[in-house]
């Protein structure tokens, strides 16, 4: 069970981070009230810790979630 729990780990953290990467803007587009539109970009640093502190949250709701299936199947079948 231990090796299901840390390839869902990892698939889950490589899996996420990547979706991230492609889909968060790093650059933020702002309209005020004259109409007028601003850029307001999010540095490197900030940007990478984003998108990890985020594939962690995934990863550990994925294990989490397997952690459960498993249980349950083993006392399903005991």
């Amino acid at each position: 069970m231990e090796k299901i729990l840390l390839k869902t780990g990892m698939y889950a953290f490589i899996f996420s981070f990547l979706l991230f990467f492609v889909g968060i803007d790093r650059v933020k587009s702002t309209t005020d009230i004259n109409g007028m539109t601003s850029g307001v970009e999010i540095p490197y640093p900030d940007y990478f810790l984003m998108i990890t502190r985020y594939s962690i949250m995934i990863s550990l709701i994925a294990i989490s979630f397997v952690f459960a299936v498993q249980r349950k199947k083993i006392r399903v079948d005991a």
